[in-house]
């Protein structure tokens, strides 16, 4: 793997670990593909790159290392506000390492003290921000909240320390700083605190009874602290730009021009992207009842059947492709021909259209801020998520790009292959490039 503007130690320094670690995302890309691109582009200072679904910002810390100027979009509230602050790094360091320490002492003896003789009775209503009364009457809302948080998700113990550091960061300044330390909170609970495991699905794992969340905190800051002095010693550094928001919208955020696209979108599959960041949702704040949660999820590519709804009609885009039209027909085909009738089950189809007609909407749209000679790299994988049905994610969108919209296919590149968990069989995911015209 070549890095021809990587020559800065400063810069192989971060490579390593920094930036990435203060927030992950279990279905994130890894760093060095978007360093390989931006490579394979030969993108320059001057250029500008965009990710319409940037998660955690991977793509953007790798521009922003390299002095290229970018901009993100991301419909997750969670995931948009992570890449905010790990692309934020004109942090006052000597300020920084003073609230740090004051953070960490007002919170050290209420968690060592935490059931002995410490009267804190802390509950689920700590979890709604910081502020905001719950009164006899807004009973209902107080159960819909908990209902947000699945069962066994956070034992008691590891459940009450974390609202005491919660607590402690709400009353802070609402500025950058604090929101490291939201930040650096929220991995610190997955990671560390919960019971949740990943494979890729998010699942309970074994239970927790405590976790030394005092400690797993203290030192997530201490790493960031560790960061940001390194970070802060590369030259000219590029800007970025995050946008909480719809990519089937991104004309409305993004006027362009872009010149390079770097992303991988959702693919056509059943994982929930809420009910991976469920925990962050709630911890930040981004959601306190059912209701909130449904709107994050329309804002989102439809890609699974828990965010299909009755209005949803970007299959309207991909109604005359008959390839697609196909694999919807065949999903359904079995469906019928097993007899399975769940609710979830007869949406199936409907996800492979939904899905191909939301990218139409993408590409359409990318292709308005894009001058003629704009690449896109699309990392996609296939799928077989719907009764096995083989969906071909790359030839479908390359299809889509090249015979309705003005994209000519440069290559696609097999990135990895995959074991599916369903079938035990090995599927391969893709780099789609495209080419505007």
């Amino acid at each position: 793997m070549s890095h021809r503007r990587r020559g800065n130690s400063t810069i192989q320094q971060l490579e390593d670990a920094t930036v990435h670690g203060w927030y992950r995302f279990v279905l994130s890309y890894p760093d060095h593909l978007v360093s390989e691109l931006i490579d394979k582009f030969d993108v320059r200072r001057k250029h500008t790159v965009l990710d319409p679904f940037v998660g955690t910002g991977t793509t953007l810390v790798e521009c922003k290392k390299s002095g290229i100027n970018s901009v993100g979009i991301d419909a997750n509230p969670v995931t948009a506000f992570a890449s905010k602050v790990k692309t934020t790094w004109d942090i006052d360091l000597t300020e920084f390492d003073r609230r740090r320490h004051e953070l960490l002492e007002s919170i050290q003896e209420p968690i060592r003290s935490i059931g002995t003789q410490y009267p804190f009775q802390l509950s689920f209503d700590d979890l709604l921000p910081h502020g905001k009364v719950l009164l006899e009457q807004s009973v209902d809302d107080y159960e819909s909240l908990k209902l947000l948080l699945p069962k066994n998700w956070l034992s008691e113990m590891p459940l009450r320390k974390t609202l005491i550091v919660k607590r402690a960061i709400d009353e802070l300044p609402d500025d950058a700083i604090t929101d490291i330390f939201r930040l650096a909170l929220s991995a610190v609970v997955v990671a560390d605190v919960s019971n949740l495991g990943f494979g890729p699905e998010v699942y309970v794992a074994k239970r927790r009874e405590d976790a030394d969340v005092y400690g797993a905190y203290a030192e997530k800051l201490r790493r960031i602290r560790q960061d940001l002095a390194t970070i802060q010693q590369i030259p000219n550094p590029g800007t970025t730009t995050v946008y909480y928001g719809d990519a089937r919208r991104l004309t409305t955020l993004v006027e362009g021009p872009i010149d390079y696209v770097i992303t991988s979108p959702p693919y056509p599959n059943e994982k929930d992207y809420t009910r991976i960041t469920r925990l962050e949702l709630i911890l930040l704040g981004f959601i306190t009842e059912k209701s909130d949660l449904r709107q994050v999820k329309k804002e989102m590519l439809r890609s699974h059947t828990r965010n299909i709804y009755v209005a949803d009609n970007d299959s309207v885009h991909v109604a005359d492709v008959p390839e697609i039209q196909e694999i919807a027909q065949e999903i359904e085909r079995r469906r019928i021909e097993r007899g399975a009738t769940s609710g979830f089950e007869r949406l199936y189809h409907r996800v492979a259209t939904e899905y191909f007609g939301g990218m139409y909407r993408v590409l359409e749209q990318l292709q308005q801020v894009m001058p003629p000679g704009g690449k896109l790299a699309l990392v996609v994988g296939d799928q077989m998520s719907y009764f096995r049905v083989p969906i071909h994610t790359a030839r479908l969108l390359s299809l889509i790009a090249c015979r309705m919209l003005h994209y000519t296919e440069v290559e696609t590149i097999v990135w990895r292959a995959r074991r599916a968990t369903a079938t035990r069989m090995d599927i391969e995911e893709h780099i789609l490039i495209l080419e505007r015209q």
